[in-house]
């Protein structure tokens, strides 16, 4: 088997050494990623300026650009004569939970690989990085890893996937200390919450105007945009993560519903 890799936090994150490191028992894995931090970028392309590529003594492949540079210049250049099996990017430090997926550069990656028809999974870590010691954060990203791993060897989920045209598996693993922590695994809908504060106002020293934009969002989980199957047992993203689920949401590329054409055609007769 045969994975590609990104992510949006930085070809030097420790989320993605982790991932590496855990895919690599059971794949060959290569790594395209940015030479910097590119959180909140989402699918953008670079096409204003020229890429350029470093490899590191890792083997991994270094770009200036955007996480969906990497992917698209990956697929289509620097391993244009590979066949990958699918392409999975992470671990983000940090959840994409319900509209993050929309800024997500993490996902925007994923959704990429999806546009060249290659199987896609983005992953995710609640929490990330925010631990107390670099070994504790060392060994939560390889917790999570070590849980992606297993999804891949315990189901046929990546079949799954390759049967799925046009969609991306968004995967947040549970901010939890350990393995026995988490509850098993929920297919869920991607939720919804409002954002607490959008935009952060503060002056700079010199007395400008300066802006912070903001995802964080608001702790009450709202009730109405809960979808439920026949059963009523569907879980939003959020919901399963906080309660100890790994969350598993499937995400169509963006896509013209039938029945909303159907609606607006009518208007124009």
């Amino acid at each position: 088997m045969k994975i590609l890799m990104s992510n949006d936090d930085g070809v030097y994150a420790p989320g993605l050494l982790a991932l590496y490191e855990a895919l690599s028992t059971i794949a060959e894995v290569m790594v395209v990623a940015p030479n910097s931090e590119q959180s909140g970028c989402a699918s953008a392309l670079s096409i204003t300026t020229p890429l350029y590529t470093h490899q590191l003594t890792s083997g991994f492949i270094a770009v200036n650009g955007t996480p969906a540079d990497c992917i698209y210049l990956a697929l289509n250049e620097i391993y244009s004569d590979t066949e990958f099996d699918c392409v999975i990017t992470g671990i983000n430090s940090g959840a994409n939970l319900g509209q993050d997926v929309m800024f997500s550069g993490t996902f925007g990656a994923a959704l990429t690989a999806q546009l060249f028809g290659i199987p896609a999974i983005a992953t995710s870590l609640v929490g990330g990085g925010a631990k107390t010691s670099e070994q504790e954060c060392e060994r939560h990203y390889q917790m999570a890893a070590s849980e992606i791993v297993k999804l891949l060897r315990d189901t046929p989920i990546l079949d799954i996937c390759k049967n799925l045209p046009y969609h991306v598996l968004n995967v947040n693993i549970p901010d939890v200390s350990n393995a026995d922590e988490i509850n098993g695994r929920k297919m869920t809908a991607l939720g919804h919450r409002k954002i607490a504060r959008p935009v952060h106002h503060v002056v700079d020293p010199r007395g400008r105007d300066a802006y912070w934009l903001s995802l964080r969002k608001r702790q009450d989980i709202l009730a109405d945009n809960t979808d439920h199957d026949s059963s009523g047992t569907t879980m939003t993203d959020d919901q399963a993560v906080a309660a100890g689920y790994i969350s598993l949401s499937p995400v169509r590329l963006h896509h013209t519903p039938a029945a909303t054409l159907d609606m607006l055609s009518a208007l124009m007769l």
